[in-house]
């Protein structure tokens, strides 16, 4: 199926924090706030992706990328996704959180941690999801607080 490159995909900013970049095909930057989304041109996402904007890209295979392309076609356009090869783009989702955490042993946990988490903005999803989601588990809880090197209090605690 071929790509309409003036047709508009809905991208989702996947960092708790607000990201921007300049625009090529077109003037001004782009802007999108934490966990948001926006319609971006398909041209524009594909110009990003060959100049390597690392939040398209990641670790350069779509792996660890701080923004997701909602359109399943373009992902497999641009190569983050193989319908054949069954490969798809390895984004942190609540569901692979879940799925790392449910792991029952520490050294399984922690071999995918070190594996699947490798950005700031992977770091700090899997924190807020262990706060969120209360997991009680304190060698895991311990051993994300030295690899994020993220602190693990509870914010709620404070007068």
């Amino acid at each position: 199926m071929a790509i309409d490159m003036n047709s508009r995909s809905k991208v989702k900013n996947l960092c708790d924090w607000n990201i921007s970049w300049e625009r090529y095909s077109m003037d001004g930057d782009e802007f999108i706030k934490a966990n948001q989304t926006v319609y971006i041109p398909n041209m524009e996402i594909e110009t990003q992706v060959q100049n390597n904007n690392p939040f398209f890209s990641g670790s350069g295979n779509g792996d660890h990328a701080r923004c997701y392309i909602e359109n399943p076609e373009m992902r497999e356009h641009l190569g983050f996704d193989n319908k054949e090869e069954k490969r798809t783009q390895l984004i942190l989702t609540d569901e692979k959180c879940k799925e790392i955490f449910e792991y029952k042993t520490f050294s399984t946990f922690k071999k995918h941690v070190t594996e699947n988490i490798i950005t700031n903005q992977e770091k700090s999803k899997i924190v807020n999801y262990a706060k969120k989601n209360k997991i009680n588990d304190y060698d895991k809880i311990q051993f994300l607080s030295e690899y994020t090197k993220l602190p693990f209090k509870n914010d709620e605690n404070k007068e």
